[in-house]
């Protein structure tokens, strides 16, 4: 199954066999970060924006309460999207 979705201003399509509503909330919630740190940092690179947005939201899910078993979850799907996202990018 494919989702388009867009972070920050540039659309992707992503192939995955996961739900497309929770890839489009993702994205949703990366592109929120990259914004946040665009205004807050208007000088630095996409790149580096991209790098802080992951760096945030990682600190943001091993912050999070939950069973480490619904923790280990959320991190597949992040390494399966992230995976999916590096071949796009």
């Amino acid at each position: 199954m494919s989702v388009t979705v867009t972070i920050f201003g540039r659309e992707y399509s992503i192939k995955s066999e996961v739900d497309p509503d929770y890839i489009k909330r993702a994205a949703q919630h990366l592109d929120s970060k990259m914004q946040e740190i665009a205004d807050s940092y208007p000088n630095i690179s996409e790149n580096r924006i991209a790098v802080l947005a992951a760096l945030n939201i990682t600190y943001e899910l091993f912050r999070s309460p939950g069973k480490p078993e619904d923790q280990t979850a959320t991190e597949e799907i992040i390494i399966r999207l992230t995976q999916k996202l590096s071949d796009v990018l």
